[in-house]
Parts: structure tokens; C-alpha cells; sequence
């Protein structure tokens, strides 16, 4: 009897000191990949059609996220309050730390596309805001939340440039992709996708017409509204590792 109840101690003692090593919270690595329609993205001369048609290419592409929260179904949320300049090309801008994301389940990641007002207009900042990686306009004020710059063969078959230069405070856009995330005191992988020919969808965007737009213009207006619109779709939850 002894021996059995030395036993049953031992592992009470064991679960014990389990449930205490379990820690409250773990970081979790949210990395943005890139495709058009399923297919890896890549930067070059490969060629995509988007949903007018267009055959095109995607020589550059970059894009500004900005506070990033982590929504948990209870309500609560992890804001990572950041600024992070993705560059298509580079993979290691793809991909932003969440520190010590406290346990829970995460239902939502919410963040904006570009730079609120508050900083968007001073070149004197540093980190992924610095001037030096070319997304602050030198002719106009302001930043450049998001380019796609390549070529598109013409309905009459000449090639001709694509160049599209996203930003002033109108195109400022909140976004929120619904996610699955479960933290339980091991680190995670959150993956979301974001696919570059859901930005040309719906509303349509035919580079027949819309190839080169710089969002200075008052013509450019509609163009800013049917991105931010597009933005919606293009992002989706990638699943979690």
C-alpha cells in the first residue's frame, strides 16, 4: 500500500512540474508569401495573365505593412505596432517576429497597408522606413505603400510597362485575414499568402487601360479605390507549422 501511494505521489509530482514548465506564451514568425493565381511568384521574365487577360511580368515588388495585431476569440489582442517594408524578392523581409504572444486562440491578423499620417510624411526615420530603399516619393510627399513595376504585352501585341506606384493617405487600407492560430507555449509558423493577381480581379484592372498610375492624379482615384478594394482578397491565411 505504501509502495503504490510512493508511486501515485511520484507522478502527481510529475504532472505538477509539467503543467508548471508550460510556458504562458511563445513567439510566433508571421511569413508572408507571394503567388499569382496559386503559382509561385517569381521576379523576371516569367509571364502570368491576370483576369483581363493581360499577359505580364513582375520585374519588382514591394509593399509597407503596418501594425500588425494578432486577434485572439476572447477579444484580446497582441499589436506588434511595426512598420515592415516586404520586398518580393528578398525572403528575408517576408517575415516579422511576434515575441511572446501570450496562450490563446488567434482568430484574426489585422494590419494596414502603408504608412499612417503620423509618419508619412518625414524622411528623417530609420529601419524599414529609411528613404534608401526607394518607397518615399523624391518629387512628391509621402510614401510609396505599395509598387508593382514589369511589362504587359498590348492588346495590338507591343510590350509596354507596367508601373504601378500605390500610396497617398487615401490608399491607406485596413485589412484582416481570418486565421486559425492556437499558441500553447511552443513556437509557431504563421503563414499568409498573398496572391498579386487578386489585386487586378475584382474590380477588373486591365493594364489596357490602367498601366501606368503614380495615385498623383485626380484620374487616379478610381484606380486607388478598386486596389484597396482588391487588397481585401489578396491576403488569406497559408495555415500554421
Amino acid at each position: 500500500m505504501k509502495f503504490s501511494i510512493l508511486i501515485l505521489s511520484i507522478v502527481l509530482l510529475g504532472l505538477s512540474a509539467c503543467q508548471k514548465q508550460k510556458r504562458p506564451a511563445a513567439d510566433v514568425n508571421i511569413v508572408f508569401h507571394h503567388t499569382i493565381s496559386n503559382q509561385p511568384l517569381t521576379i523576371g521574365p516569367k509571364s502570368y495573365v491576370n483576369a483581363a487577360g493581360n499577359q505580364y511580368s513582375v520585374d519588382l515588388l514591394k509593399y509597407y505593412l503596418s501594425h500588425l495585431i494578432l486577434r485572439n476569440e476572447n477579444g484580446s489582442e497582441f499589436a506588434l505596432n511595426n512598420y515592415m517594408l516586404i520586398d518580393a524578392s528578398d525572403p528575408a523581409t517576408c517575415q516579422e517576429l511576434a515575441i511572446q504572444v501570450p496562450n490563446g486562440t488567434y482568430t484574426s491578423l489585422r494590419f494596414y497597408l502603408g504608412i499612417d499620417s503620423a509618419k508619412n510624411y518625414s524622411l528623417a526615420q530609420g529601419g524599414d522606413l529609411d528613404p534608401m530603399y526607394g518607397m518615399f516619393w523624391s518629387w512628391n510627399t509621402g510614401y510609396i505603400f505599395f509598387k508593382h513595376e514589369g511589362e504587359f504585352i498590348k492588346s495590338n501585341g507591343n510590350t509596354a510597362q507596367i508601373l504601378f506606384h500605390l500610396g497617398t493617405d487615401k490608399a491607406y487600407t485596413a485589412v484582416e485575414v481570418p486565421i486559425n492560430l492556437t499558441v500553447e507555449g511552443s513556437s509557431k509558423v504563421l503563414n499568409i499568402n498573398f496572391d498579386l493577381g487578386k489585386m487586378y480581379n475584382q474590380p477588373l484592372i486591365d493594364f489596357n487601360v490602367d498601366s501606368v498610375r503614380q495615385s498623383t492624379d485626380a484620374a487616379d482615384s478610381l484606380w486607388i479605390e478598386n486596389m484597396k478594394s482588391n487588397l481585401q482578397d489578396a491576403f488569406q491565411f497559408a495555415g500554421v507549422q
